[in-house]
């Protein structure tokens, strides 16, 4: 250990002259510190790879669905909890609200019901029975319908990617390009 540069004072204490408490490459230190890079490294390609998701997700959603206006017909409300009146330290409470799946009548499919999916936990339902809102439609035989905008997949693409990238830029400096600092 001798050598190598330490942040404390060398002394001739119970560890011996030119020895300290703790060395800036010791082996617990240098073991978690790689492990934590490790770490690093994998989540962060964990989100770039959801990232791309996002990114394939959004287009195919583009390109598979024509934008219409649906009618909202009727409403299926489930009680949830979200989070709201957060501090400064992000400790939230979590409120009683609503997730809503609406079922919707559009001008591509006629008649046919449609069923919106992923319902989000709000305050109070988002849109009333009767109301006329943008929805994007698939093909009629799917069923579904997605309201909201294929942008909002972006947006969670772009960022994913960004801080995937950044994590994975991060990591991979402090592990290949280390500090040489000696006394």
């Amino acid at each position: 250990m001798s050598g190598y540069a330490t942040y404390e004072r060398m002394s001739d204490d119970k560890y011996g002259a030119g020895k300290s408490r703790s060395s800036l490459y010791d082996a617990d230190e240098s073991s978690r510190t790689a492990t934590l890079v490790n770490g690093c490294f994998v989540f962060s390609w964990f989100l770039i790879v959801v990232g791309v998701w996002q990114v394939i997700r959004a287009r195919n959603l583009q390109k598979l669905t024509t934008r219409d206006h649906c009618t909202i017909i009727d409403r299926e409300d489930k009680s949830c909890f979200y989070e709201c009146a957060c501090d400064a330290d992000n400790a939230c409470l979590h409120c009683p609200g609503v997730a809503s799946t609406y079922i919707v009548l559009t001008t591509k499919c006629g008649e046919r019901e449609m069923r919106s999916e992923n319902p989000i936990c709000l305050p109070r339902p988002q849109f009333r029975i009767g109301d006329v809102v943008q929805c994007f439609v698939p093909p009629c035989e799917v069923g579904t319908i997605y309201l909201g905008s294929p942008n909002q997949d972006y947006f969670a693409a772009v960022l994913c990617l960004c801080i995937g990238g950044m994590l994975s830029c991060a990591a991979l400096t402090f592990k290949f390009f280390k500090p040489a600092v000696s006394v």
